[in-house]
């Protein structure tokens, strides 16, 4: 009888030394990748987070000139020197809209970013941003 006991009791714990390492393949295959998808929103976020404040700066630098040629120009010059993250590949002004009529600057800047785990076939993100601003630069009007 106790050698009976003996064979289920190493019976049961074969079977559960198997299920523990069947159990931990699985979650691997689950969490790891579940890991990595969080990795690329979260640089992803980040970045349109920075997206949204350097457009955010460039409408209100854009609102203090006088002329949409005036507005372009300092646009470039701060881009050029703009410093972005190791990730973001490239920082454009998509759309510059300088209205004088509505007294607003509107623009549209986007960036590129490199994923920390690509996804394959799909190793870069385009996160984009629109602001609109009152131009200030404009006299009062009498």
């Amino acid at each position: 009888m106790n050698r009976e006991k003996n064979k289920t009791l190493n019976t049961s714990r074969k079977t559960s030394k198997g299920s523990v390492l069947v159990e931990a393949l699985c979650g691997f295959f689950i969490f790891i990748p579940l890991a990595f998808t969080i990795a690329d929103i979260v640089v992803v976020t980040n970045a349109a987070q920075a997206n949204e404040e350097f457009a955010e700066q460039l409408a209100r630098l854009c609102a203090t000139v006088q002329t949409q040629d005036n507005a372009k120009a300092a646009c470039r010059d701060v881009i050029r020197q703009y410093q972005p993250a190791s990730n973001v590949k490239s920082v454009n002004l998509d759309q510059l809209v300088f209205d004088v009529g509505s007294k607003r600057v509107s623009l549209t800047t986007s960036m590129v970013v490199a994923l920390p785990v690509p996804i394959p076939g799909h190793s870069t993100q385009v996160v984009t941003a629109s602001v609109t601003q009152p131009i200030v630069s404009f006299p009062a009007e009498q």
